[in-house]
Order: structure tokens, then sequence, then C-alpha cells
């Protein structure tokens, strides 16, 4: 392959209360983390001049934040006032994957205009699903948090069967990682090069490369797209038109058909 792709495994079975900074400095301001929280003990983050987006993985968890708690006992993604700190119990042993997102100048502008209400809470079956020209219609694709509720930053998801593919594509406005759900295998394609990518996994999408995803006879192909903005305006405009709600929810039954 003519470029590195920074891409890292991490590793779910660990027994142990752990914190692990995951490919740091692919993009500017955004640092990801993946934390292993064991039944009953509380992770403790900070306000700071950043959003912590948490993205539950596997496991149950309370959440408290501004003298609340907030309980989940499945996949979802909470991300709390930026002004607070966040305290999260593990109710049963849990995995989380967040996103600190630094602020910039013109964030308060942004902030101000979309009137997000915090701690922002997204289940994620309940998440809105959208088409898009670069995959197939039997693709279910997710949008766990929309364009215009965090500044500069969106993500959703995208789950299919094989034999199936997402297109190859570029989007030089959106800085971007994937990553798989622990069910995922499939191969993604950098400039039309494949590295398979299993469960539980973190890849950086290089900015400006051409880049898709095949799905092999029997493989589950379930990932995270987490988008950052270089161009606020540019990736708007990219996300409004290529993300058109379907006003329907659909999922998958275990065999790959949908229900």
């Amino acid at each position: 392959m003519s470029r590195e792709v920074p891409k890292v495994s991490i590793d779910q079975a660990v027994k142990e209360n752990r914190t692990t900074v995951l490919l740091p400095g692919c993009i500017p301001g955004a640092t990801p983390y993946h934390h292993t929280i064991l039944k009953g003990s509380v992770l403790k983050l900070a306000s700071g001049a950043f959003h912590h987006i948490l993205i539950v993985v596997t496991g149950e968890v309370q959440f408290s934040t501004d003298g609340n708690q907030y309980i989940f006992h499945e996949r979802v993604s909470f991300i709390p006032n930026p002004k607070l700190g966040v305290e999260v119990l593990a109710l049963t042993d849990v995995q989380i994957l967040e996103i600190r997102w630094d602020f910039r100048e013109g964030d308060d502008t942004l902030a101000a205009e979309y009137m997000t209400q915090f701690p922002l809470i997204q289940i994620y079956r309940n998440s809105k699903q959208y088409r898009d020209r670069n995959k197939s219609e039997k693709t279910i694709s997710r949008s766990c948090v929309d364009q215009r509720r965090i500044p500069r930053f969106a993500f959703g998801s995208v789950e299919t069967y094989g034999i199936d593919a997402v297109k190859s594509h570029d989007h030089p406005m959106l800085d971007q990682y994937f990553f798989s759900f622990p069910e995922n295998e499939m191969d993604v394609l950098i400039d039309f090069e494949p590295i398979h990518m299993k469960g539980n996994e973190l890849l950086y999408i290089p900015l400006g490369s051409m880049h898709g995803v095949d799905v092999k006879e029997g493989e589950h192909c379930h990932y995270l797209w987490i988008d950052f903005y270089p161009d606020n305006d540019l990736a708007l405009k990219r996300l409004d038109s290529s993300h058109i709600p379907t006003g329907k929810h659909v999922e998958f039954k275990d065999n790959g058909e949908k229900k």
C-alpha cells in the first residue's frame, strides 16, 4: 500500500479497569479513548475545554451528571454538558469508546445556533435511519449524532451482511475514524487496496483518500463512522445532501434478513 493507514485493535478481554488512548494525533483536536470498567467500578471524567462523547459498546451503565442519574441496559451514546463532569458506574462489565473533541474558535456561535440540550442521549437502536448514494438498499445506515448537534462533529453507523459493499468515495471536507463493533468483519478499501477489519478495531481513514467497504458472504459488517469537519460549511453541505432520512425503522434478524 502506498500510504500508511493507522489501525489499532482493542483487547476487550481485559479484566481490570483500564483507559487506553487510541490513535492519537490522526485528527487535530480529536482524541479517542477506550475504557474498560469492571462491574461496580466508577469512571470519573472531569470537565474541560472539550466534549466527552461517550459510546457504550457493551455492558450496562449509570451516568451521573448535574445531580441526575441515567441508566442504560443497551448501546447508547451520552454527551454531558461540557461545563460539567460525569461519573460512569458499571452495572456490568462495560466497554466504552470515548472521543474527546476539543473546542475551537467559533464553536460558541455554532453551539448557540444548534441549541443542543445536554446531556445529549441517543439510544442506538432508535437512531434515525438514512439512505445515501454509496450504499445498497440492503444496508442499514444510522445517524446517531446528527451534523448540527455538536459543533463540527457527527457520527453514525453502517450495518449489512455479505454479500454487499459500500462504493469507494472520498470526502476531503470530512476527517474520519471507523470503529468496528465486536460482531464486525469486513474489508475496508483505502485507495482500492483492502485492509481486513475485524471487531473492536479503530481505523483512521486518511483524509481525502478513496475508501469503501467490501463484505463477503457470511460476514456481518457493523461499524461506526465518526466525522470531524476541517471545513464546516462544506461538510454540512455534503452531509445534508448525502444523508437522506428514510422515515422508517428496520433491523436485521440473526440470519441477515430484515425484520
